[in-house]
């Protein structure tokens, strides 16, 4: 009961607004967590796109061995017992390679061999060699000049596109939950509104019936009606009153602080919506757009499981250098240039008989391709056959206001009639009653008609894909 209190208290000083629905909005998109866990999913996915760009890096490769052996030669078994020597070698080698893979289908290495070679049985073989060697492969099939690999960056790009666009769709459809939520608290409060003013004036009806009673100019029958009305008046605004705060509650759930009822505008008549009217075209509809974006990047996923099926041709050649010294270092003259040198180019093919895999995944691609074909018409299609019923409705509202409109300004009329006319005794209580149960009803009837052109209006800018433009100002 005293949470009910304060909300009273809250609600009858409600003049001074501090918030409205495109306030409210903009601190949602800006704080809400569901928005924020979305923005953080889009950098992550930001991040996924750049490390595929980045994914051709230059490679630093090293090694180092060290082998003792003592392993029988088979060249000893033609030497006489006599003569034999035992097989007592160490080598030590380093290894150390820069390579590159570019997104041409080049792939570019330069690599660098340094051995120390001693055999301790015979110290006449020790030497120390260097080998140097620049090597080139080049697809010239399977991913010719590099187009496979740029459709693996044209895929993470349009994927990116893809996962922004989904992302602004997902933002808007939590958008037009949070005003869907602000109009249902916007209307609680208009039926609290009217609650209370019905329960103020089945107050002072009942006052006044107790003093003409006092005086014996009503009978208590009269009073027991009266007192039945104030009874039930209390009643219905107490329940309007645990629905507003329940959507209050949900408002406050959104954007992490606390919604008092003062944050939300009143309904009044003949003022301008807080939603406004936007043009627009369905084509700009989020949802299909991210259909669309999707569309895109599995185009280029389906190109590239067609190459799958096609063999790789790599064409490679090297350009290698050595040099060995038994004293000195043999590093300067085995360096690319010097006269020790050797030359290669070769073609290897490689093809997968039958290429039975990579047939399952070009399939696979085309299918998921025309199912996501097939659902981007299925969403133009429905939310045009739903753009259409929706104008339709709206003009049907505007014309269910005007009629509340008059309607309204009637019961008021008649309302302060019958109230004269019962002052003198002219009309009865049942009367009086029926004639506020009129006002009250046409009322609510106003004030849902209101809710109803506000829920037309974002619900008709959503389907356009411009409900920001309707609630933000």
């Amino acid at each position: 009961m005293n949470r009910l209190s304060l909300l009273c208290c809250t609600l009858l000083l409600s003049s001074s607004i501090q918030a409205s629905l495109s306030n409210l909005s903009l601190e949602y998109l800006d704080k809400g967590s569901d928005n924020e866990s979305l923005k953080l999913d889009l950098e992550v996915d930001t991040l996924e796109r750049d490390m595929t760009s980045e994914s051709k890096a230059w490679q630093l490769s090293a090694s180092g061995q060290k082998v003792n052996s003592q392993l029988e030669r088979s060249s000893s078994l033609l030497i006489s017992n006599a003569t034999l020597q035992p097989n007592d070698t160490e080598a030590t080698s380093y290894n150390l390679t820069f390579s590159k893979e570019f997104f041409s289908g080049t792939k570019l290495s330069l690599s660098n061999s340094l051995v120390d070679y001693v055999n301790n049985a015979n110290t006449t073989q020790n030497n120390k060699g260097f080998t140097q060697t620049l090597s080139l492969e080049q697809d010239l099939w399977n991913n010719f000049l590099g187009r496979r690999d740029f459709l693996d960056l044209d895929i993470s790009e349009k994927t990116l596109d893809y996962k922004k666009q989904s992302t602004e769709f997902q933002v808007e459809a939590n958008l037009y939950t949070f005003v869907a939520d602000y109009l249902k608290a916007k209307l609680d409060k208009a039926n609290t509104q009217l609650k209370k003013e019905a329960l103020d004036r089945a107050k002072k009806r009942l006052s006044l019936i107790k003093r003409r009673v006092r005086d014996g100019l009503s009978e208590k029958v009269d009073l027991y009606s009266a007192q039945t009305q104030e009874l039930a008046s209390r009643e219905s605004y107490m329940s309007e009153m645990i629905s507003l705060q329940s959507s209050l509650e949900s408002l406050s759930k959104k954007i992490h602080r606390k919604v008092s009822v003062s944050n939300i505008l009143d309904y009044k008549l003949k003022e301008s919506s807080e939603v406004q009217q936007v043009e627009g075209t369905i084509e700009d509809n989020k949802n299909y757009l991210q259909t669309q974006k999707q569309i895109e990047y599995l185009v280029d996923s389906s190109k590239k499981a067609d190459m799958g099926v096609y063999p790789s041709l790599v064409f490679a050649a090297s350009y290698a250098t050595n040099n060995y010294e038994r004293d000195s270092s043999p590093i300067s003259d085995g360096v690319i240039g010097s006269d020790n040198n050797e030359v290669s180019v070769g073609l290897t093919l490689t093809w997968n008989i039958g290429s039975n895999a990579e047939r399952l995944s070009k399939q696979a691609a085309s299918i998921e391709l025309n199912k996501v074909k097939m659902q981007s018409r299925k969403v133009l299609l429905s939310l045009k056959e739903q753009e259409s019923s929706l104008v339709k409705r709206q003009s049907e509202v505007e014309t269910l206001l005007n009629s509340a409109s008059e309607r309204l300004e009637l019961a008021n009329k008649t309302l302060k009639e019958y109230n004269r006319l019962y002052s003198r005794g002219r009309a009865t209580l049942d009367q009086v009653i029926r004639a506020e149960e009129e006002l009250i009803s046409t009322q609510q009837s106003y004030i849902n008609y209101l809710y109803l052109k506000d829920s037309n209006f974002s619900t008709l800018a959503y389907y356009r894909g411009k409900l920001r433009e309707a609630v933000l100002k």
